[in-house]
């Protein structure tokens, strides 16, 4: 998995980048110390679905086609 992340201005999360397989587990705790920001990303390169992270349910959502 490739993770890529910037910090917002206020330095309280992260929004992440997150590149998969749709076998790969999708995280929903830290990553190094940082919170996973709302509407962060994992893409699953084999199935080339889009998926946001939902911080209200802590789960990933996919997008509608």
């Amino acid at each position: 998995m490739v993770s890529i992340y910037s910090q917002d201005d206020r330095g309280k999360m992260s929004i992440f980048e997150f590149r998969g397989l749709s076998t790969d587990p999708k995280p929903t705790e830290k990553i190094d110390n940082e919170i996973i920001g709302n509407g962060s990303v994992f893409i699953e390169m084999d199935t080339q679905k889009i998926l946001f992270y939902d911080s209200d349910t802590n789960d990933w959502v996919g997008v509608e086609e």
